[in-house]
């Protein structure tokens, strides 16, 4: 028996179940190291700017159609979602082949980068000049002068419909730009300064898809957030609403109420009740108080007496208003 207990298994199939499946969820500690997304807040603050997504969107649609009669080639522009990166990552990621064009863009505050890729510029060159008929040659180490020309067309196209669509939203005014073909320019920013990134895709048709990203310094665009978030809503000021005590005035005296007087009460008994008749009199006691009840709650207390001939009550004081 003995021998029988030390062969039966510690946990059950339900029990190891059970605990590979909270093995597998996030919330368990395995002890391994994991990496920390830095950039999350920055990502989650641009996810925020709630007008970007729609300025994005319409200046591909606007840029496609540039690039098109620019270039007499059906190409459509996409954009893709926007992200932060750091310049380290982003200068490791840079392509080998590619046309980096620095410029201002005021209002922001330091230079911003249009990154093109090689594979861009030649497929450009190839479709201008050649018309897609001919073997594309083969490439060099960085974009010849014709790609780096067609660089720069295509930068000002970028620029040029950027600052059209995003006119109404936060005018835009773009600077002289600096051409290369290195990112020798782009080293000598702070490895840690950070940059969002907006991503267009170009395509033309299957013969061609690539990316075009725009790098504006980070902080620099957060200090126009103010212009990438909805319009807050004016409220209209009502040049009557000075007025409202008056017209509250004249309207509440018009209010319906059931104002009615206490002269006593007496206390008697069922039976008593029971035996009233008709004509049967009660006599009442000359009341040493009276009350006026508003909607059946005492607002004013007095004398009685009489007046004119007439019974009446005399207000000796108004009951203050409970808190």
């Amino acid at each position: 028996m003995a021998e029988e207990s030390d062969n039966e298994p510690v946990l059950t199939d339900e029990e190891i179940e059970a605990l590979v499946e909270h093995a597998e969820d996030g919330g368990f500690d395995d002890g391994e190291f994991r990496i920390h997304d830095f950039s999350a807040g920055e990502t989650l603050t641009i996810s925020k700017w709630s007008e970007l997504e729609g300025l994005q969107r319409n200046h591909a649609e606007v840029l496609g159609k540039a690039l098109t009669a620019a270039f007499d080639l059906d190409i459509s522009v996409e954009a893709q979602p926007s992200s932060y990166a750091v310049a380290r990552d982003l200068l490791i990621g840079f392509p080998q082949r590619m046309c980096l064009i620095s410029t201002p863009i005021g209002p922001f505050e330091g230079e911003s980068h249009l990154l093109i890729p090689g594979e861009t510029l030649s497929f450009l060159v190839n479709q201008y000049f050649g018309g897609g008929s001919v073997t594309p040659p083969k490439l060099t180490a960085k974009v010849t002068p014709s790609e780096q020309r067609l660089g720069e067309r295509v930068a000002k196209e970028y620029l040029r419909t950027m600052a059209e669509i995003w006119v109404d939203r936060l005018p835009l005014r773009m600077g002289d730009l600096y051409v290369d073909v290195t990112p020798d320019r782009f080293s000598l920013i702070p490895s840690d300064e950070g940059f969002a990134v907006f991503t267009v895709e170009l395509s033309a048709g299957d013969a061609h898809k690539s990316a075009i990203d725009l790098l504006i310094p980070f902080e620099a665009l957060e200090s126009q957030s103010a212009a990438l978030l909805p319009p807050v809503k004016a409220v209209p000021e009502d040049p009557e609403a000075a007025t409202w005590e008056p017209q509250l005035r004249s309207t509440i005296t018009d209010v319906s109420v059931e104002v009615r007087g206490s002269i006593d009460a007496i206390e008697t008994t069922i039976q008593s009740l029971l035996a009233m008749k008709v004509g049967m009199t009660i006599p009442i006691e000359e009341p040493d108080a009276m009350s006026l009840l508003l909607n059946g709650r005492a607002v004013a207390r007095g004398r009685y007496g009489a007046h004119e001939g007439l019974k009446a009550m005399q207000f000796t004081h108004f009951k203050e208003r409970e808190s």
